[in-house]
């Protein structure tokens, strides 16, 4: 092999690994993109999961005063009936 013809291979090799690396830093970009995307969707999605915890707590905080309301009643009815079959 002559001298150009080694120089020729460098090259070429040279090139053929610019050219990988250039390809790999597309794949790296489009990567941090969809990286971007799913962290403000996982954002959302904790924003809206925590609007809904607020719900179900509110809601079972509602249910707990219901049923405690609910038990007080019954032991009023229970109290005036034992008075009542006292008198």
């Amino acid at each position: 092999m002559n001298s150009n013809e080694v120089l020729w291979q460098k090259k070429k090799k040279i090139q053929k690994k610019r050219w990988y690396q250039k390809e790999r830093n597309k794949d790296i970009n489009v990567l941090k993109k969809v990286i971007k995307s799913l962290s403000r969707i996982l954002e959302k999605i904790q924003q809206e999961l925590d609007v809904l915890m607020v719900l179900v707590d509110a809601q079972q905080t509602s249910e707990r005063e219901e049923q405690k309301h609910c038990n007080d009643d019954r032991r009023k009815r229970t109290v005036v009936t034992f008075l009542q079959s006292c008198w």
